[in-house]
């Protein structure tokens, strides 16, 4: 863990735990329809979710849509110092004010059907024959929700009277800000994908390192996933994972499958690490176990020459995946320079599909411009654009439709979580204090 003597950055102490049980988990609540219901009604509907990113709505009149199950809601910049989140309907007939999905600029939002026309804060502004309606029109605008700001996103929430962002975040929003996210980081890759399981199986597949050893093995030889901290944070959790380490798992017969000569080789993506960051990786053959530290030597250096700023984070976090989960449905998946960005979004009518966001942001050199937006490709799972990520999402991806076919079986009853899986247990004990509140 980081030096005593180094406080900048994200904490890296352990945090007190909550009891949790030992239960299975219901497989209804991967499957059910009524359990789905439940979901929207009291949870969905009454929680803070990220709708997009704050780089969107630059200036007055940008704005983007952002859909959650049957809802489509317009987040727009309606003056330099606010922001608004409204209801995507027409309150004519129902229409949708802005039919076509994305980013856009408007001075106004003009209905396509009858040509209502509200203004960027959602008040009923013109429309044609208004005499016509006998009954009035004063007052009718575009419903409002609660929106606020945070890491460089907008947050949305149904609720008239949500909790206020702040505290819905909880140490989550200390821990992260040494990244900076908004001012330092750029979205260079955006891609909507859809998923054949339910939205928690997308949220549970990046909560636990239970499943490195099975369907990422590739990662063994650089990535410690035994002492991999996890905290419970409120209503959020994270782990942290030491990069540059191998696995205690990486054995050595599993080496001399792989082509080295025992565990101790120096592995070809520590070679790269150490080529990456100017040094000379022949010195450590045999001596993989001794890297970490001098990369993280180095790593800073590396930075500086690349333009980066990182002196806001420890020695630590420039050789860690510091990955936190914000409830209900974030995953962030951070590394010094880049970091992915996961958001799963409940279908609108079937348990068994959802929506897979993932957004790549890149650390920005400092003084640079911010590089154009990336365009948003939506796409299903097993189209062929998941070829285009990295290959342990790949993998994470590919048993997610196995998962969902199983959940549904009659041979399956729950889950059966270890201590190391308690995110995935700590998140549905969160999701039962909105159901039964």
């Amino acid at each position: 863990m980081a030096s005593a003597l180094d406080t900048r950055g994200t904490p890296m102490h352990k945090f007190p735990e909550p009891e949790l049980g030992d239960a299975p988990i219901p497989k209804e609540r991967y499957t059910s329809p009524e359990f789905m219901a439940r979901e929207w009604d009291r949870m969905w509907t009454r929680t803070w979710v990220i709708a997009g990113p704050l780089s969107d709505i630059p200036e007055v009149g940008d704005y983007f849509t952002f859909e959650l199950g049957h809802e489509s809601i317009l987040v727009v910049r309606s003056a330099p110092d606010r922001i608004d989140a409204l209801y995507n309907v027409c309150q004519h007939r129902a229409s949708q004010v802005v039919p076509k999905r994305g980013c856009g600029h408007a001075r106004a939002f003009v209905c396509p059907y009858h040509l209502w026309t509200y203004d960027l804060q959602g008040n009923l502004r013109g429309l044609p024959d208004r005499d016509d309606f006998r009954q009035g029109t004063e007052g009718i605008r575009l419903p409002s929700l609660q929106v606020d700001t945070w890491g460089g996103w907008v947050f949305v929430n149904m609720a008239p009277d949500a909790e206020p962002l702040p505290e819905f975040l909880g140490l989550v929003a200390d821990h992260l800000a040494p990244y900076d996210f908004g001012g330092s980081f750029a979205l260079t890759e955006d891609y909507v994908f859809e998923w054949d399981c339910n939205w928690k199986v997308a949220v549970d597949s990046f909560n636990e390192a239970y499943h490195i050893q099975g369907i990422h093995p590739e990662l063994l030889p650089f990535t410690d996933d035994v002492d991999c901290p996890v905290d419970l944070l409120g209503k959020h959790s994270r782990f942290l994972f030491h990069v540059g380490r191998p696995s205690p798992r990486w054995s050595d017969r599993m080496a001399r499958q792989a082509g080295y000569e025992d565990r101790n080789a120096l592995s070809k993506e520590m070679r790269g690490m150490l080529e990456m960051n100017g040094l000379d990786p022949e010195p450590f053959a045999g001596r993989q176990g001794e890297v970490r530290p001098v990369l993280m030597s180095a790593a800073r250096e590396t930075a500086r020459r690349r333009g980066y700023d990182v002196e806001a984070l420890n020695d630590e976090q420039l050789m860690m995946d510091v990955h936190y989960q914000i409830f209900p449905n974030i995953t962030l998946n951070i590394s010094p320079n880049h970091f992915w960005f996961f958001r799963a979004r409940p279908h609108p009518d079937d348990p068994n599909r959802c929506y897979w966001d993932y957004q790549n942001y890149d650390r920005m050199p400092v003084g640079s411009e911010r590089p154009p937006r990336p365009e948003t490709v939506h796409t299903r799972w097993g189209e062929g654009h998941e070829s285009k990520l990295h290959l342990a999402l790949r993998q994470d991806g590919e048993q997610a439709a196995p998962q969902q076919r199983g959940l549904r079986s009659r041979g399956f009853k729950g889950l059966h979580l270890a201590y190391q899986e308690r995110r995935i247990r700590h998140f549905h004990d969160i999701l039962d204090g909105y159901l039964e509140s």
